[in-house]
């Protein structure tokens, strides 16, 4: 009985497979920034020279 329950204990739950999928998404958000700051440094001439007017 014992044994039947440390293998039972020992089984993959289902919470890991959550902490899989969230570490597929985190790799997305340094290239969304990137691209974020990489936009923005270009379009910043453009906005200084739509201020100076």
């Amino acid at each position: 009985m014992a044994d039947r329950l440390a293998r039972i204990t020992s089984a993959p739950r289902a919470a890991p497979m959550l902490e899989d999928r969230r570490s597929a998404i985190e790799p997305i958000l340094p290239a969304l920034l990137r691209g974020v700051v990489f936009i923005s440094v270009l379009a910043a001439p453009f906005v200084a020279a739509l201020l100076a007017g």
